[in-house]
């Protein structure tokens, strides 16, 4: 398969994600946390505990399932497309970075802090 159809594949791929992902953000319960700054997005493409002291059971459990399905999506994607697992995940941070409102937490690198969305 050339580059170009490889590319092409992949962000029909991330689109579809991206549609699917907005059902998984209709949650309540994970936009509340996110709203307080419980949990935030991650660089990786997942939802990553900000303040574990103020996470519940039924928030972990939540946050769980979200990224479980993140990742089954992100695994389809890959497959589809031949692009790595994590650089699938990588591009739907960067996409999920920028749809992020501001005052959501934000976690760029696996070794930077959290940070608010400006």
């Amino acid at each position: 398969m050339n580059m170009l159809k490889k590319i092409a594949m992949w962000f029909a791929a991330v689109f579809a994600a991206t549609t699917l992902m907005t059902a998984w953000a209709a949650d309540p319960v994970i936009d509340q946390a996110k709203a307080m700054g419980v949990i935030g997005e991650k660089y990786d493409g997942y939802i990553g505990i900000v303040d574990q002291s103020r996470v519940t059971p039924d928030l972990q459990r939540r946050v769980d399932q979200v990224n479980n399905g993140r990742l089954g999506q992100y695994k389809e994607i890959a497959d589809r497309t031949g692009v790595a697992l994590a650089d699938v995940g990588i591009g739907m941070g960067e996409k999920l970075f920028a749809r992020a409102e501001s005052g959501d937490m934000l976690k760029p690198g696996p070794s930077d802090p959290w940070a608010q969305k400006p």
